[in-house]
């Protein structure tokens, strides 16, 4: 029988441990059911009032890791966006990836002339009559959330260049407030967010496009990752359809790692592999 505890999340604020959440966050990411129940099992065994929901992750992906490592990457998926960081420019060509996945022409970092100056846009996304002037906003925390002053700045931007763009957008990697969310409803301000909003949020878009970054790679080490992101290689399919003579060059690595990273890369994106 499951005892009732608290866990502690990264905010400070306790939480009943719900395993059903867990056992759906595992499900998403793809484990089976035998390997779902017996993680559950053994989370019951360290279960302990206050614990933290960090400590609880790593616990569960080390025991994902050590049955399914690909299902592991995956279930690291958010944690791996996080990692796109701390610059904001990788986020900032992830979502230009993302946008172009929708059917839209992007171009990043260019000027766009205002009513009184002018202002740096982080992606402008063209499809049709939309001209959308997309502002990104990074977190390296879960529990950071996007406050309403990171929306009111986006959206007084959007009124003094509003003659040329559709509609403004603030992306980000974790949630919104709710205060967020009612501001952008009254004044038309779209949001991609982590879930939110319901049916087009970056959680959804990631798995259906299979928009995996590099920084889900635990073959690569923190200088592998530095060098790929300084290449702008930011998304994990990219490497999987280079050769790994083609990784070995563009890493600096051993052929025999370079195979490693190359495995896991189409492991996760088949389809990108050469042929």
């Amino acid at each position: 029988m499951i005892r009732m505890v608290n866990v502690k999340k990264l905010n400070g604020e306790l939480q009943e441990y719900d395993p059903a959440k867990l056992r759906v966050s595992l499900k998403r990411a793809g484990a089976d059911d035998k390997h779902i129940d017996n993680i559950l099992s053994d989370v019951n065994k360290i279960l302990y009032d206050g614990v933290t929901t960090r400590k609880l992750f790593k616990f569960v992906f080390s025991q994902l890791k050590k049955c399914d490592p690909k299902t592991s990457c995956k279930y690291d998926l958010k944690n791996a966006i996080m990692r796109l960081g701390p610059e904001g420019f990788a986020f900032e060509e992830y979502i230009g990836y993302l946008f172009k996945h929708l059917g839209y022409k992007t171009d990043l970092n260019q000027f766009a002339r205002g009513q009184f100056i002018s202002h740096e846009i982080d992606v402008i996304a063209e499809k049709g009559n939309e001209r959308l002037m997309v502002e990104c906003k990074h977190h390296k925390e879960a529990w950071m959330g996007t406050s309403i002053q990171i929306a009111l700045y986006v959206y007084a931007r959007f009124l003094d260049v509003k003659k040329e763009f559709s509609a403004p957008v603030l992306a980000t990697n974790t949630q919104f407030s709710g205060q967020v969310m009612k501001y952008a409803k009254g004044v038309g301000l779209r949001l991609l967010g982590w879930r939110d909003p319901k049916g087009s949020n970056l959680a959804l878009y990631v798995e259906k496009f299979k928009l995996y970054p590099v920084t889900m790679l635990d073959t690569l080490s923190k200088e592998d990752l530095k060098n790929l992101l300084r290449n702008k290689i930011i998304l994990v399919e990219t490497l999987a359809a280079k050769s790994e003579a083609e990784v070995v060059k563009v890493l600096g690595i051993s052929r025999q790692k370079a195979k490693k990273v190359h495995d896991q890369a189409v492991a996760l994106c088949p389809s990108c592999k050469l042929s």
